[in-house]
């Protein structure tokens, strides 16, 4: 069985991935913003087996650094954590567009901060808006509307997930549809519900995943685009930058 670290895993499908690997017998690394959030969730899944808590605030260089600290050495860490902010959001802590910030630049910089100590996968969400994304390493993080920054930050983590996978040659690296379903970030009239998406991202987590972009156990749609190394390579260095951490050499 494998120690699974989900961010922002107490609500929608972070919270049923992380409810149904506790089913199958796994130890789950739960993640919230705050221990008032968590802690609930946490006593909750607790009774169906292994559960840590862990908290820090995505939209937070620092606290993600903190928090890397906290997560230990999981055998699989999944990017779960994902905002879509209301047109005039605040920026993050640091000056970024809060969707950016949270849905990429997070992931980023825990991926740069823990690849040496996760010892078997890495998991990015993806979403059925990356086909309307558009990813520019030299306009990466800045003011943009709603709609168009979350699948913007949904492009750019399939895009980074391609690029981790170049970079971790030794991990099973790649991204997951995990479906339009009913969530706080969807439209009520989303087909699928969190168990569905859930279920993407346990497989991703602990089934017989490939890596790549997928969509459950089939792979996704990827626009053409974001399979160029050169463009991951650009946006890798980009995001390096912005994280502030050292380039990962291959």
């Amino acid at each position: 069985m494998a120690t699974i670290a989900i961010t922002g895993s107490t609500d929608g499908i972070g919270r049923a991935a992380a409810r149904q690997l506790l089913a199958g017998g796994h130890t789950v690394v739960l993640h919230a913003r705050s221990e008032a959030r968590g802690a609930p969730v946490a006593e909750e899944l607790g009774r169906l087996g292994d559960v840590r808590l862990v908290t820090g605030d995505l939209a937070d260089l620092d606290e993600v650094r903190s928090l890397a600290d906290r997560l230990g050495e999981p055998d699989v860490l999944v990017h779960n954590a994902g905002v879509w902010p209301p047109e005039g959001a605040p920026p993050s802590r640091q000056g970024h567009e809060l969707a950016f910030a949270v849905n990429a630049l997070a992931p980023h910089l825990l991926t740069a901060l823990l690849h040496g100590r996760v010892r078997e996968r890495l998991v990015f969400l993806g979403s059925g808006m990356v086909g309307s994304g558009r990813v520019d390493p030299d306009d990466l993080g800045t003011p943009r509307p709603s709609r168009r920054a979350y699948a913007d930050s949904k492009a750019l983590d399939v895009v980074l997930a391609l690029g981790w996978a170049r970079r971790l040659p030794h991990l099973r690296v790649g991204a997951v549809d995990p479906g339009w379903v009913r969530t706080k970030l969807a439209s009520p009239g989303a087909p699928g519900d969190v168990e569905d998406g859930g279920r993407r991202v346990a497989h991703a987590a602990a089934g017989d995943w490939t890596g790549g972009y997928t969509a459950g156990s089939r792979p996704a749609r990827t626009p053409r685009a974001l399979e160029d190394p050169g463009l991951q390579d650009r946006v890798l260095t980009a995001m390096d930058r912005l994280a502030g951490v050292a380039a990962t050499s291959p």
